[in-house]
């Protein structure tokens, strides 16, 4: 008996020793690279390595950084600890206390990892993963959220895995919003669906809805009792309100263009209107809008609603002024497939999860419910197809 523990304690021991010797041997190596690079501000100091952890696919530093250097300063090394360490890929991470900052070094290949439901709170949403961990946005601190990338890229992928995930696990409440596409519809029957638009006019109709929903939870929540937020309202009430997005798939439907008829003009601004309000108050009373751009441009989306979006996710983007558009800078230019930057207050540079239909079908199907198929108008010649259209209308 004394022998085996002696013996476990020595390959203890020696795994410790060994795992110490690699620590001192990144830590020595990395030193070396920096020093040689010549990076130090103006007191001759430089990056220490604070922390060492090891990863899946590779190790993270945490990284003491001196007074007057900055993360800009500390990636213009990328190419070389690229060719200094060996590494596939090299991440940086800006956390919040400024004087650290993360790096993560990818020294294995990345492999696809299939979706699998992460229980989360009913608002945070499941982006993808990192190197290091999953990406995880908290709406309550970063509401509202800009997909964007280009044809082809897993925009529609990307709000599959968000809306799978948000009906797995909560007990919220959604409105699909789209014009010409029918991209969400397998979410539709799912009894967290509330309004499933497909038309500009229905589109309105929901987002007139919403608005009034608006008015009334802001009247629940009042700061006068100390309610700030839904947070505090479901902690004071018995009757709890219940968390709701408003998913807008390809918002460049939504606005204004030169050819729009006077009459889609007058109800694209209606829909901007609410929209306006909706990211101008939704946070505290917990009604989020998720929304992407297939083609970003200066006059996809007004700047007065991109500005309160506050979460930008972008996957692939070619042309750098469309980049901007979406992220600030060029950084969706230089992603990979299936790459995605998702930018709060933190920069994660990840991958998307990999979904198929039959995923999202094993894991929402619990949430199916009966619903009355939408009157199919027919397609006929158009001049009777706009009596049929109207008499319709009438009949609502």
């Amino acid at each position: 008996m004394y022998l085996e523990l002696a013996t476990c304690t020595g390959c203890v021991y020696g795994i410790l020793k060994l795992y110490n010797f690699q620590d001192k041997r990144i830590k020595d190596n990395f030193r070396q690279i920096v020093e040689k690079a010549g990076l130090y501000n103006n007191k001759h100091q430089s990056l220490r390595v604070r922390e060492i952890n090891n990863l899946e696919y590779g190790y993270k530093l945490k990284i003491g950084v001196p007074y007057g250097l900055g993360l800009e300063d500390v990636e213009k090394l990328k190419d070389v600890l690229l060719t200094n360490t060996g590494a596939k890929d090299i991440e940086f991470n800006r956390l919040e206390n400024k004087s650290m900052i993360d790096i993560i070094f990818t020294t294995k290949s990345f492999e696809n990892i299939k979706y699998e439901p992460k229980k989360l709170r009913p608002f945070e949403i499941y982006v993808g993963y990192t190197h290091s961990n999953s990406v995880i946005v908290n709406l309550n601190k970063f509401p509202h959220v800009l997909v964007g990338g280009d044809t082809g890229t897993g925009k529609s992928r990307l709000l599959l895995c968000i809306l799978t995930n948000l009906i797995y696990n909560s007990n919220i409440d959604i409105h699909l919003l789209q014009v010409r596409k029918n991209d969400l519809g397998v979410f539709q029957n799912c009894k967290q669906v509330i309004s499933f638009s497909k038309t500009l006019t229905d589109v309105r109709d929901s987002l007139e809805k919403i608005d009034k929903e608006l008015q009334r939870r802001e009247i629940l929540i009042d700061n006068t009792k100390g309610i700030y937020n839904v947070e505090d309202y479901n902690k004071k009430d018995t009757y709890k309100l219940k968390y709701s997005y408003v998913v807008i798939e390809e918002f460049s439907f939504l606005n204004i263009s030169k050819g729009d008829s006077k009459g889609e003009k007058k109800t694209k601004a209606e829909c901007l209107r609410y929209i306006k309000n909706l990211v101008n108050v939704g946070r505290s009373s917990g009604i989020f809008l998720i929304t992407s751009l297939q083609k970003p441009t200066a006059d996809s989306i007004p700047t007065d609603i991109k500005a309160q979006l506050t979460t930008r996710i972008s996957l692939t983007i070619k042309d750098t002024s469309t980049s901007v558009v979406v992220m600030g800078d060029n950084s969706a230019t230089l992603l990979k497939e299936r790459e995605f930057i998702c930018k709060t207050l933190n920069i994660d540079k990840g991958h998307t999860l990999t979904i198929e239909h039959q995923d999202v079908i094993k894991n929402i199907e619990n949430s199916f419910i009966e619903k009355n198929a939408p009157e199919v108008i027919p397609i006929v010649p158009n001049g009777l197809n706009n009596i049929l259209s109207m008499l319709n209308e009438l009949n609502n």
